[in-house]
């Protein structure tokens, strides 16, 4: 997503949702916003009187207590501002549709209300559901990723939302980062998916003192901080999988989860590691990007990789990465690197691929125009198909399939 610039998204929020988010702010009592001009000149002047209450609050008569106050609203307003950008696309969309399904009073907002407008809307009325929200998308966006395992225990346990056990269990976490300068202090929000019934637990705990480079009252300044470090764990009743994010190997994983017993459902748990399923990413090294199948029938015109990373077959040496050009009517990686290296025997035969980034070019229908899409895999099985949207995950399936890189009865985590 492109860099966050407040006056930009304010540019793209109009009426009511520019009014009900600014009067239901902490910001809001403090900024003076005629509401009768234009609509269209608004979005501009509510952030300039943001700007005008950021540059003349130092030299304001004001006790410290009060300014402090005004910096954190300021804070507030330009964070929230970029939550709101952040979740502003189809896949957190569709998450607010899925966690609101029953809701009436969501849907009719959503009904006359563009992406940006629906995101900002949820932040304002549906604070609960939008934090949840953020935090299942930050999940998935680290699922298969170097600090992720899934794990299968016993279906149907109980994660009771107990807060004196939900605050032992944060604080026995907190004690596996000792080592690394961890401290104390600790936090934890529960939320449950309603798409499938998993419930989320996202642990914060105080990491090692870090200092950190900023600009406040336009002087440079360090300060020391200690930053939140990340612990996550997603268990699903139904089927008894159970999905961690922690970072110190196996052995974090594991006592995670033993104390996720212990203390959260009460019973002794013996955790089944699911292994990933490799991508059989070498099907795409000869360069043959052509399906086994129609993709008309999926809505895809052109599968191209945009990038693709090789190393040695059987021997230590150096690994390297090709790019392409970004052009539709390029050569991709794979062509580069065919043409562009020099090899003792086969290409085949002396190189696995070991990541690769896919871009597929998507067919316009009478719902959509022709688009594009792109998400990288690696050997390894780790991928970020989850993170797109919810229209285009299956799609991404079944060029996979079609190229060989995974088989038929295969499912891609």
């Amino acid at each position: 997503m492109k860099i966050f610039n407040p006056a930009h998204f304010l540019r793209h929020i109009s009426m009511p949702t520019l009014r009900e988010f600014t009067d239901a702010h902490p910001l809001g009592q403090s900024l003076a916003i005629d509401w009768s001009l234009a609509q269209e000149l608004l979005p501009t002047v509510v952030n300039d009187a943001v700007a005008l209450l950021d540059a003349t609050m130092q030299g304001a008569e004001m006790t410290q207590a009060e300014r402090e106050s005004v910096e954190y609203k300021l804070h507030l307003w330009h964070d929230d501002l970029r939550r709101a950008h952040l979740m502003s696309n189809d896949l957190s969309i569709q998450e607010f549709q899925t966690s609101c399904a029953g809701d009436r009073e969501v849907q009719e907002a959503f009904a006359s209300r563009a992406a940006r407008e629906q995101s900002l809307w949820m932040l304002t009325f549906r604070d609960t559901a939008f934090r949840n929200a953020e935090m299942h998308i930050a999940f998935q966006a680290k699922s298969n990723g170097k600090y992720w395992k899934k794990h299968r225990i016993q279906p149907g346990l109980d994660p009771m939302q107990d807060r004196i056990k939900l605050d032992a269990f944060c604080h026995e976490v907190a004690k596996l980062y000792k080592s690394v300068g961890g401290g104390d202090g600790t936090h934890i929000e529960v939320s449950k998916r309603a798409a499938d019934g998993s419930v989320q637990l996202t642990i914060y705990i105080e990491g090692p003192v870090t200092a950190i480079a900023h600009f406040s009252e336009n002087s440079f300044k360090r300060i020391n901080t200690r930053i939140a470090l990340e612990t996550a764990l997603v268990y699903q009743p139904s089927t008894g999988f159970i999905e961690t994010v922690v970072k110190g190997g196996a052995k974090n994983h594991g006592a995670v989860l033993e104390l996720f017993g212990k203390h959260v459902v009460e019973t002794a748990i013996k955790p089944e590691e699911i292994e990933k399923t490799r991508y059989k990413l070498n099907a795409l090294r000869d360069g043959m990007m052509e399906p086994f199948e129609d993709w008309s029938a999926y809505g895809v015109e052109k599968v191209r990789l945009r990038r693709a990373r090789f190393t040695p077959m059987g021997r230590t040496g150096i690994s390297f990465q090709v790019e392409a050009p970004s052009a539709k009517d390029q050569d991709d990686a794979i062509r580069l690197a065919l043409t562009g290296l020099k090899v003792h025997h086969s290409f085949e035969s002396e190189y696995n691929m070991s990541s690769a980034s896919v871009i597929v070019y998507t067919l316009a229908t009478e719902s959509r125009k022709a688009g594009h899409f792109s998400f990288d895999i690696s050997a390894t099985g780790s991928s970020t198909i989850k993170n797109l949207a919810d229209k285009n995950q299956p799609t991404a399936l079944a060029v996979l399939r079609s190229l060989n890189v995974i088989e038929a009865e295969e499912v891609a985590a």
